[in-house]
């Protein structure tokens, strides 16, 4: 049976997958609306996605200053790894559809001209 700080490690790594998850999502609705031409909808979005992402940030931050406070760094494990791999490309996804979005803004204004 789990103890209580292998409980509480597990449920911050899953706040870690939850915001990053939730920040992919957020990009890759931004690049839908932006594909669109729906620059409102776009720059909602992909600063959800930012904000979701620093959530998740925040998050694997604390957890690990609660493990190193508490003399645990050796203390992670796998679903803690799976969290900071998911939370490293969900971070250059949201910023790569950052800038794939204004590269497309860019490319409809030189049209407009």
């Amino acid at each position: 049976m789990a103890d209580n700080n292998e409980l509480t490690t597990e449920l911050d790594s899953m706040a870690i997958i939850l915001h990053a998850g939730n920040a992919k999502s957020c990009a890759f609705e931004a690049l839908k609306e932006v594909k669109e031409r729906n620059t409102e909808a776009f720059t909602r979005k992909i600063t959800e996605a930012k904000e979701e992402i620093k959530l998740a940030h925040r998050a694997h931050a604390e957890l690990l200053r609660k493990l190193s406070s508490e003399n645990r760094m050796k203390e992670v494990d796998l679903l803690l790894v799976h969290a900071e791999g998911h939370l490293s490309s969900t971070d250059i996804a949201v910023d790569m559809i950052r800038e794939l979005g204004e590269i497309y803004q860019w490319k409809w204004s030189l049209s407009n001209e």
